[in-house]
């Protein structure tokens, strides 16, 4: 059989892999394994970004995923580093966390939403 080229994402990097079937227990042995990643490695998503509206602060989905638990309340004071909210992402779940000080003012998702990558989920101001 012939060997099929694969390229495969392993902690945010990326292989290179030749992939023959194997048939009747007939397993051929390979020394020329490539160890070193083909792109370079994709930066964590796990921080939210944030963006100015006038002396508002927006924070936005770091990633697509499902919102677990919501942890501030609109008119709550909150200081940079406070977890705002649980986003679960690839079966592991993410604090949202404010980048500034301020008072939240909108909450625009809820416990169980589903959200896509910079979709807005608090306004602080």
């Amino acid at each position: 059989m012939a060997l099929r080229k694969f390229k495969i994402k392993l902690e945010g990097k990326i292989f290179e892999a030749e992939v023959e079937e194997i048939i009747d227990g007939d397993s051929p042995v390979f020394s020329d394994i490539k160890k070193e990643p083909v792109a370079p490695p994709v930066t964590s998503a796990a921080q939210p970004k944030t963006s100015s509206a006038g002396s508002s602060k927006i924070v936005v989905a770091p990633m697509p995923g499902k919102i677990i638990s919501i942890k501030c309340a609109v008119g709550q004071p909150v200081k940079a580093g406070d977890v705002l909210l649980i986003l679960e992402a690839m079966k592991m779940e993410q604090e949202i966390k404010a980048k500034s000080d301020g008072t939240v003012s909108e909450i625009k998702v809820s416990a169980g939403s589903t959200v896509q990558k910079d979709e807005i989920l608090i306004t602080i101001s």
